[in-house]
């Protein structure tokens, strides 16, 4: 579905900050959101058009819900355990490009920015669906 190849600025910056200066960043805990967007502009910037199709919102994903990859393997990913579904659209049809994760159920941090890997309309009534494992984020 989607690989999340593009770590924000926004996270790119907290995380040397934390390794290299010795500044505090606080894990998101399960504060960890995946969303849609129907346009990106700027990935590094963290810039998109968020969906709004009747019924969107951002889908919160614990963190018992991400699978690492084995710290012996040469992956640097994580991948989704479960389904993450939005809710029916009420309306508004829209087609939605990217996915993305976030640290807030709205407004907040993007720290993630994928393309999918074809682009879906989303009609109302349709119900959109990343389904377990296909989800993969990878840092490079």
């Amino acid at each position: 579905m989607a690989t999340s190849n593009a770590a924000t600025t926004y996270l790119e910056n907290k995380l040397l900050a934390h390794i290299f200066k010795n500044t505090a960043y606080t894990s998101p805990g399960n504060s960890i959101y995946v969303g849609l967007a129907t346009a990106v502009s700027d990935a590094e910037a963290g810039s998109l058009t968020e969906a709004a199709f009747g019924s969107y919102a951002r889908q919160q994903v614990n963190a018992a819900s991400w699978t690492l990859a084995s710290s012996s393997t040469d992956q640097q990913t994580v991948t989704n355990t479960n389904n993450i579904e939005f809710p029916a659209s009420t309306g508004t049809t829209q087609t939605i490009t990217h996915a993305f994760v976030a640290d807030a159920s709205s407004s907040g941090n993007i720290l993630f920015v994928g393309a999918l890997d074809a682009s879906k309309q989303i009609a109302t009534g349709d119900i959109f669906r990343i389904n377990a494992t296909n989800l993969t984020i990878e840092i490079k």
